[in-house]
């Protein structure tokens, strides 16, 4: 291999990946985005520092290095400027290309092999939500963690130079701040020792020590965990799921579209470069090479963590697991063209131009998330340009589709540019498809009978999200709908579009909460059939559980209602009661809620109860 092939093989797979990915490169946020961005808002000491990194989070998740640090130092630095996020998680990925280059060349014996390897790995579709979607970058970052504690644990085989041995170590540790997927590399390092340099196996063996230690913490923190979609079952069902997810590592048979080769041609092709694979593979074990046995191994071992959410298939998931398919290919396509054979390398090329087939599938969809996540940013920026030129009115947002609400909206992104009381026009939530797993609309929509009210007495402005740029319609929306003032079913008592709804007793609105004292009354639109029930939900603050469990009754018009309590340890509070008989059909009734006790925290001087919250029949 000459010098300038040499220079030019460690080039090639970063440069296709970004002519690949080129969109990726420009996407903006979405969706789990504002989650993170907005965390650090809740710093301001030490303590709260140490929290935001550190303390468990979605579905019981201790990732500091990949989530917590990645989001707040870049957005403390750039703010909303999502092309420092996209370079960060581009030059992760160089990096794993420039790993998996690397460990595929020593795995293999062959350069070449290395430098297909880090090609097929890229252009897995799998990649596309981590290489568009700034939340996934956790994928990436362990992606790095585990191949250069793998390299290190190579170059320890090579060398015995127990330096070698101390940075797979140090590696290995910091990848737990990535993802959790990161308890698997004692499984990979002890597979490749027993396999490939059996001398070396027994020092493996203590890397399970920290592996297990960490499991056990994050079972604990996950204990809590209500979302169906994120519920371990460890049953038959996960050989159902594996081999999904391997029909899944051939391409892009999960997406649809214009690009997209008919069905028929996937599993055929699928079919042709497993066995292909695997051919390879017996040909190579048969020869005395147990390498590609290693490679094999890898997808299942990588996967493993994953296998018992049968509900939340996500095609990210394989990232990581398709590396060491990709090293097995790899080495494939290397071997048959260094055999000479044309008819072997006729058969590489065939296989190779399957497995490509996706490419511009691939392009195509990285394409229209950059447009979608455009389309957010100019929706989110075009919000905080209203809120200045209508610094007293509520924003109501009409024509929104599907791919903007639950990609956008859902997670509240106007907080980050101080943009409060910003609304679904009530259209828009029967125009919504439902997705219960992901949230509710209608938590974000403003009834008719207040949207009424706030155009009669110019308290809102409309603006519509269907164009390009925000287009501000109040002059000419409420002639085109039929508004009505019905009492509403669902009522959230921080909206002062609302707040007429309300007895005397609540107190003023505190940001996006209200507070009530000992007593407080809701009037809502009655049950349109015996079957609904009262939903109600809200937050106790940790002052007022110290004396123990917080009685809470309540009662509709007058009929009271099962008897509750707040248990210590609870902040958010959900609850759903049966409503008595005889409502149906009612235009309004009236719940009242009574609290066993009320509170006075330091600096305050008013009774306070609990912190409200919807109330809503369903």
């Amino acid at each position: 291999m000459t010098r300038a092939w040499r220079r030019a093989s460690w080039a090639a797979p970063p440069l296709f990946c970004l002519t690949l990915y080129w969109y990726g490169l420009r996407c903006w946020f979405r969706q789990d985005d504002f989650a993170w961005l907005g965390l650090s808002a809740t710093v301001h000491n030490w303590s709260d520092f140490l929290k935001a990194m550190f303390a468990p989070l979605a579905q019981g998740t201790i990732r500091p290095w990949s989530e917590r640090a990645f989001f707040m130092g870049i957005y403390e630095l750039f703010g909303l400027n999502a092309l420092p996020f996209r370079i960060v998680v581009f030059l992760t990925q160089i990096a794993n290309l420039t790993l998996i280059r690397a460990v595929g060349q020593r795995v293999t014996g062959s350069a070449a092999a290395g430098v297909w390897a880090a090609l097929l790995w890229i252009a897995n579709p799998a990649l596309i939500m981590v290489m568009t979607w700034s939340s996934v970058y956790n994928q990436a970052l362990c992606g790095f963690f585990l191949l250069l504690s793998f390299y290190f644990l190579l170059r320890y085989v090579e060398t015995a130079d127990v330096r070698f041995n101390i940075a797979q170590w140090t590696v290995f540790l910091l990848g737990f701040g990535a993802l959790e997927l990161n308890v698997v590399y004692p499984v990979l390092a002890a597979s490749y020792t027993w396999l490939c340099a059996r001398s070396y196996f027994k020092r493996t063996l203590p890397l399970f020590i920290p592996s297990v230690i960490f499991t056990i913490v994050h079972r604990i923190a996950a204990r809590s965990i209500e979302a169906p979609s994120y519920v371990m079952r460890f049953d038959a069902s996960m050989l159902n799921t594996f081999w999904k997810y391997l029909a899944w590592a051939r391409g892009m048979n999960h997406y649809s579209g214009a690009h997209s080769p008919p069905v028929w041609m996937w599993s055929l092709g699928t079919a042709l470069i497993f066995a292909a694979l695997l051919a390879f593979a017996a040909v190579k074990v048969r020869e005395g090479n147990r390498g590609p046995l290693f490679c094999l191994a890898w997808f299942p071992i990588v996967l493993a963590p994953v296998l018992p959410l049968r509900e939340h298939l996500t095609e990210y998931y394989l990232a990581l697991p398709a590396i060491g398919l990709s090293m097995l290919g790899g080495w494939a396509l290397a071997g048959a063209w260094q055999s000479g054979r044309t008819l072997w390398r006729l058969a590489a090329a065939v296989i190779l131009l399957i497995y490509l087939v996706p490419l511009p599938a691939t392009r195509a969809e990285t394409r229209t998330r950059y447009l979608l996540s455009r389309k957010i940013e100019r929706v989110v920026l075009g919000v905080e340009d209203a809120r200045r030129l209508h610094p007293d009115q509520i924003i109501l947002l009409s024509e929104v589709n599907d791919d903007l609400f639950w990609n956008g909206i859902l997670d509240s992104p106007f907080r980050l540019v101080g943009v409060s009381d910003v609304y679904l026009a009530p259209e828009v939530e029967g125009a919504l498809t439902p997705h219960p797993a992901l949230g509710d609309p209608r938590q974000f929509t403003l009834p008719p009978s207040a949207t009424l009210s706030a155009l009669n007495s110019g308290r809102i402005v409309v603006y519509s999200a269907a164009g390009d740029r925000l287009k501000n319609i109040t002059a000419t929306y409420g002639s085109k709908l039929q508004l009505t003032a019905e009492t509403p079913r669902r009522v959230d008592v921080a909206n002062d579009l609302l707040a007429h709804l309300l007895g005397k007793s609540w107190y003023p609105r505190d940001d996006q909460h209200r507070w009530m004292p000992k007593q407080a009354t809701v009037r809502l639109g009655g049950p349109k059939t015996a079957s609904q029930r009262l939903y109600v939900s809200g937050f106790c603050p940790e002052g007022q559980l110290e004396k123990g469990p917080l009685p809470l009754s309540l009662s509709v018009d007058g009929k009271a209602l099962p008897a509750v309590a707040i248990q210590p340890g609870t902040a958010r509070f959900d609850f759903d009661f049966a409503l008595p008989s005889g409502l149906a059909g009612k235009e309004t009734v009236e719940v009242t809620v009574n609290v066993g006790r009320t509170f006075t925290p330091p600096g305050e001087d008013r009774e306070l109860g609990l912190v409200f919250g919807v109330f809503e029949i369903r």
